[in-house]
Formats: structure tokens, sequence, C-alpha cells
């Protein structure tokens, strides 16, 4: 089957619709076949597949986020309460129990081997802060992109 020419299928449908005379009638008429409702039917009928499913994927993709927030929010948290806790007994390690609890948990603890923590740090944080940097840079490709576009960014 060709493709379907939505614009002729779009004049036809206008002209009828202001004044349908019987030479319009027929002129949609012969655009709009049983092949073309069909495969306009089957296209629509494949929007809305997609569509539902960017909407669970938007669901998943949220619900990450949320609970990405929220474990950033327990580890902020958690480390507030180690400081309150090292200055209220003046106990470092009693402090330090806090951390070291959130981290043992889901196994997060780092490798025995390790002893220098600022090499450590430098080490795994180093590929962390090249992908921030690329997300950072996408956001605001994206912010100037909507801005060239004149498409209001909620906030603004």
């Amino acid at each position: 089957m060709s493709k379907i020419n939505y614009q002729a299928l779009r004049e036809a449908a206008e002209a009828i619709k202001i004044v349908a005379t019987p030479q319009k009638l027929l002129a949609f008429r012969m655009k709009v076949t049983p092949q073309v409702v069909l495969a306009l039917l089957d296209e629509l009928e494949a929007a809305e597949k997609r569509n539902a499913e960017l909407q669970s994927e938007n669901a998943y993709i949220r619900n990450r986020y949320k609970e990405l927030d929220l474990l950033i929010g327990k580890n902020i948290l958690v480390m507030q309460a180690a400081i309150i806790e090292w200055q209220a007994t003046g106990d470092a390690k009693s402090g330090l129990a806090w951390i070291y609890n959130t981290l043992f948990g889901p196994g997060e603890l780092p490798d025995e081997s390790e002893k220098d923590a600022q090499a450590y740090f430098n080490r795994k944080y180093a590929p962390i802060d090249e992908k921030l940097m690329a997300l950072h840079k996408w956001f605001w490709e994206q912010s100037e992109a909507e801005r060239a576009a004149g498409i209001r960014i909620k906030g603004e």
C-alpha cells in the first residue's frame, strides 16, 4: 500500500466541511478508501500502544527518581545524625557507627584493603563527576533549546 497522504485527506475533509458539494464529496470518498481507513486504524492502534508503553515507562522512571531522592535524603539524614551523635557525646566512633551501619546493611562498605581515604575518594569520584558533568551539560543544552524555541520552563 502506498503512503497515506494526510494533507490531501485533511484538505478534502476541510473542503466538505465548508460546503459539501457532490464533487467535493466524491473527491473525499475517492481519498477515503477502506485501505486508507484500515491503515489509519492500524496507525492509531500502534500509537495508542506506544503511548501506553511510554506512560508505563514514565511512571517507572518517576518512581525510580522518587526512590533515589529518598535514598539521598536518608543518607544525608544519617550523616547529620552522625555529626549530632559526635557533637553530643564527643565520641567520633559513636557518630561513625551511624554511617557504618548505613553502608553495612546493603553491603556498600569499602574493601578492607583500602588504606588511603583520599586516594580512594578521588579514584571512585572521578567517573561519577564525569557523568554528573555530562548530565549537567545535557540539562543545560535542553534548557537552552527550550528557551530558544520559546518554551516556558516550570518555575520561570
